[in-house]
């Protein structure tokens, strides 16, 4: 409801400025400048409050994308971890394997002759 109000606002004083040089021409020159004036602070109002909110808005969009990027960061160092893991655990296992074998190829090499 808010930002409604200052778009309505913002609106009725670019109008009133708008419209006050025609009241103006018709000859009341008085009411002219009266609309001037006033159109001109509501719109000015409506303008501050309008760069406001793009200030706050645009603090919390920067903030929200600082967190999203330490999170992505986070993530991929998990991803990087848990590959370096299951590259560590593949090369235990082959050299668990070439130990098994090289133990078994030990034992048919020993041959006994009585």
């Amino acid at each position: 409801m808010f930002e409604f109000e200052t778009v309505l606002a913002f609106g009725v004083g670019a109008s009133l400025v708008a419209l006050a040089p025609v009241v103006r021409r018709m000859g009341n020159h008085q009411l002219g400048d009266s609309m001037s004036n006033v159109g001109k602070s509501m719109a000015k109002s409506g303008i501050k409050v309008g760069v406001t909110v793009a200030g706050v808005a645009g603090t919390a969009a920067r903030s929200a994308a600082r967190t999203a990027a330490e999170a992505a960061e986070s993530f991929v160092d998990l991803v990087a971890e848990a590959r370096s893991e299951m590259d560590d655990s593949a090369e235990a296992a082959e050299t668990s394997k070439s130990k098994a074998s090289t133990s078994k190829d030990k034992s048919l090499t020993k041959v006994n002759v009585d």
